[in-house]
């Protein structure tokens, strides 16, 4: 009955109707044109509508019937070009997108677009950097629409241009609609070594989504990166109890356990992994890097050797076997498998820079039979790399054969040939100094004098450089000094008030010494090397031993390889009486440095202990052969004591 009062109001209005009413204005006839993209709008609707449904077919149709009616029409082709792209047909996409660009040069939206669609057909470095104008052009234009910040921030990642990417995607944060930008964002501070805030962006999408895994795993890379394992091994360990059959998880776990040096926890979960499949690379590689820190060589290099099975083409694994070697001092079998190593690199042709890295540790081998010229046979071609940049480990292997050879006038030619061409490089500014002021010409020093003045101006590292020149030169009051003058504009850096502490030492400011390693000890409770020189400090002048002792364990478990950590523990066991255990220490610390004058010293003493004089006098006589840092005056004293007496 709703109908009724309808037909009635039309009625009367008929009826109203005067005789000689006007006609009613018609509408003037649509252009061609004008029709044209009438028709294409709707078209376009269609199109829209279809694409909706997912008839992609019919869309597409409707979107190319579109463009075809109005073919001048920017931003419509910058429409069908998106399309495109959504539906993966790239090549067809590109060719709308650059027309829309060109019809609508000022559109950010079809700039964007084009930029989208050459990210996506990349595959590598150039590709990504053909992207980057229109992606950059569009963001310009609109520097707050999302869309285009991502693929923009998407683009400087894949190009490694972390701080980049982070300034643009901090300009869009709170327009975000989901985790996908503020999980960007969170990379690129990562990559931008600003781990603190990276934590928070993580963080804030968690309180948002509990189990976003991109969220959680960015949350784990900083917590590894910074060391922070009382964070990361737990949500490590949850992740392993959800996923039991994961066992490329459990492998990142046993590797997380290692690096925090809970090395008991990490060879159980590498077993574990193996025994469930005994091929696993990972496992199989970190598990060596495990058993090689152990001195436990021959299993590790068991591991390794499967592991080149496994991976016959890759030159790392050979490489490693001969680390391996090497960390145990067994020179002949790491030398053995370098040269096999390079003689294959160099029938493949590879990367000049393997061959150098190869080179590099023939070169520390040399180094450590003290063959100086075969060093510098090894690794002076390599000096420079392609682009012109200096290779930092050989020019350290030259310069430490400079220093053990005495010859300072070689480390300064050395020096001035690699500022030559890096004239800003930090590390070789620093070593220009070191051997000007080792110099004789006062000229020469006083030059050095300015370049340390120079380093000390730029910063953190400026500053550390500054006090390691003047340790490596023995003057530990400098060095002292500088340490503490870094100390005022970074308070507590650990790196710095390890140089004081150890500086002061030197100097015998024995309180203040203790007191800097105590508070970095505070402060970073993990660091190994304060932890050993602590410790040694105490063992040394005979007193606080069990303070000692728990010092240089701690040290020890940090790094079970480290001759002087291992030299120190000795040192405490012999101290504290315990001789066979002090035996077994220092007999490992010579076992991985043979010639370090203070482990030859300390096994003299063990000798002299247990009553066999003879012995003692031979280890103290090498010991004096090997150039002590005092130069030698307390093991002097000690054979002049023993000059006259009998050995039973």
């Amino acid at each position: 009955m709703r109908i009724r009062p309808v037909l009635v109001v039309l009625a009367l209005a008929t009826a109203a109707a005067p005789l000689h009413a006007v006609p009613p204005a018609r509408s003037e006839a649509l252009s061609q044109g004008e029709s044209a993209r009438r028709d294409a709008i709707e078209r376009f609707l269609r199109a829209r509508l279809f694409a909706a449904d997912g008839e992609f077919q019919e869309a597409l149709k409707e979107f190319r019937r579109a463009v075809e009616l109005d073919p001048e029409d920017g931003h419509l082709r910058r429409e069908y070009a998106e399309a495109l792209r959504d539906f993966g047909i790239l090549p067809e996409a590109e060719q709308q997108a650059r027309k829309a660009v060109e019809l609508a040069p000022d559109s950010a939206s079809a700039h964007r677009v084009l930029g989208q669609i050459l990210l996506t057909k990349s595959r590598d470095k150039e590709g990504i950097e053909a992207a980057l104008p229109s992606l950059k052009k569009a963001n310009d234009l609109q520097p707050a629409e999302p869309s285009g910040a991502v693929a923009l921030g998407q683009a400087y990642l894949r190009l490694d241009r972390p701080q980049e990417a982070a300034a643009v995607l901090s300009r869009v944060q709170d327009r975000s609609r989901g985790p996908i930008l503020p999980l960007l964002y969170g990379e690129a501070l990562e990559k931008s070594g600003k781990p603190g805030e990276a934590e928070e962006i993580y963080l804030g999408i968690l309180r948002q989504d509990e189990g976003n895994r991109g969220a959680t795993l960015g949350l784990l890379r900083v917590y590894q990166t910074t060391r922070k394992f009382d964070k990361a091994l737990p949500m490590l360990a949850d992740l392993v109890k959800d996923q039991p059959g994961n066992l490329a998880l459990q492998a990142q776990y046993g590797f997380a356990l290692l690096r925090a040096r809970r090395l008991d926890e990490a060879e159980k979960v590498f077993v574990e992994v193996l025994k469930n499949d005994p091929d696993n690379r990972d496992t199989l590689r970190h598990y060596a890097a495990l058993l090689s820190e152990r001195l436990e060589t021959s299993r590790a290099d068991d591991l390794l050797k499967k592991l080149q099975g496994l991976e016959p083409d890759d030159a790392d694994v050979a490489f490693r076997r001969a680390l391996n070697f090497l960390e145990a001092r067994r020179l002949e079998e790491a030398e053995t498998v370098l040269n096999d190593l390079r003689t294959t690199l160099v029938g493949q042709k590879a990367p000049a820079a393997g061959i150098a890295s190869v080179d590099g540790q023939l070169g520390y081998i040399a180094l450590l039979r003290k063959d100086w010229s075969r060093t510098r046979a090894a690794v002076t071609p390599h000096l420079f790399e392609e682009d012109g940049s200096v290779n930092l480990q050989a020019l350290n292997l030259l310069a430490q054969a400079a220093r053990d050879a005495k010859e300072p006038a070689e480390g300064l030619r050395v020096a001035r040939e690699a500022y030559s061409k890096a004239p800003k490089e930090l590390a070789v500014r620093s070593l220009l100094a070191e051997f000007l002021l080792r110099s004789a010409k006062e000229k020469e020093r006083q030059e050095g004098e300015e370049v340390l003045a120079g380093l000390a101006k730029e910063g953190r590292p400026g500053v550390l450089a500054v006090a390691d020149v003047w340790q490596r030169l023995d003057k530990y009051g400098r060095s002292a000094d500088a340490a503490s003058a870094g100390l005022v504009q970074f308070p507590d850096d650990p790196d710095l008030l390890f140089r004081k502490a150890a500086s002061l030492e030197r100097e015998k400011k024995i309180p203040e010494s203790i007191a800097a390693f105590e508070k970095l000890i505070e402060i970073r409770p993990e660091h190994g090397a304060a932890l050993n020189y602590l410790g040694y400090m105490y063992a040394d002048r005979n007193e606080n031993l069990e303070r000692a002792l728990d010092l240089v364990t701690r040290a020890v478990a940090l790094e079970p390889s480290n001759a002087a950590y291992l030299d120190s523990l000795g040192w405490i066991c012999f101290r504290m009486g315990n001789l066979e255990e002090a035996e077994r220490h220092l007999l490992t610390a010579k076992k991985l440095s043979p010639d370090d004058p203070t482990i030859e010293d300390h096994l003299g003493d063990l000798e002299e202990k247990r009553g066999d004089l003879a012995k003692a006098r031979e280890r103290w006589t090498r010991a004096l052969a090997l150039d002590p840092e005092d130069g030698g005056a307390a093991i002097r004293a000690k054979l002049e004591r023993t000059a006259a007496a009998k050995a039973p």
